[in-house]
């Protein structure tokens, strides 16, 4: 699986990194996923909604990606009004059904402005729940799987909960799931949803 964790402007810092460390340590451990940090249009730097800078970024790529990962991010007033969720939608449409959406916390409002979640089940950061239903029906759960959309709602440690969920579920190597769990001192809590 090449698993592009989408940077940009104004991210979340932690729910992007800790889903690309889960996935960066089960391709250690041979699993076959590639994780990569990515920025729209090839941007190098992006700076995190902390001001930490991230660099060595590389365009994303929709004939690449299997799985496309976004984690939330700016205040919600500004979602909509950005040009990233038209990005994102383009980004789908080209892909097509094989790509894997995946919701970091507060990434799935970024699915919603971009219309990927009409009818659709999700999960979000809980504040978030209201916001989310304008798009989505919502899900109170940790991990809602959709098939080619996956959120995960569990707050600071969403990015865990969602790389160690794909790691075990979506790559099949759950024992390379406990694994991690065991190095980081985390388990996957929480209920998962299955259509």
């Amino acid at each position: 699986m090449q698993a592009e964790v989408l940077m940009y402007d104004g991210i979340a810092e932690m729910d992007a990194l800790l889903t690309f460390d889960v996935l960066a340590r089960a391709r250690l451990m041979g699993v076959d996923v590639s994780p990569a940090l990515v920025s729209v249009d090839g941007r190098p730097e992006v700076t995190g909604c902390y001001g930490t800078r991230f660099g060595g970024l590389r365009q994303w790529d929709a004939d690449r990606a299997d799985a496309l990962l976004v984690a939330g991010g700016w205040d919600v007033d500004v979602i909509e009004a950005s040009s990233l969720p038209a990005q994102i939608r383009a980004f789908k449409e080209r892909a097509g059904s094989r790509l894997l959406l995946g919701g970091i916390d507060s990434g799935a409002l970024l699915f919603g402005a971009a219309g990927l979640l009409a009818g659709r089940p999700a999960t979000t950061y809980r504040p978030d729940f209201g916001y989310l239903a304008k798009w989505a029906d919502v899900i109170d759960a940790h991990i809602v799987d959709d098939g080619d959309l996956v959120t995960s709602g569990s707050g600071w440690l969403a990015g865990l909960d969602l790389g160690l969920y794909l790691v075990a579920e979506r790559l099949g190597a759950p024992h390379v799931a406990v694994e991690i769990e065991r190095f980081i001192g985390h388990d996957r809590r929480g209920t998962v949803w299955r259509r």
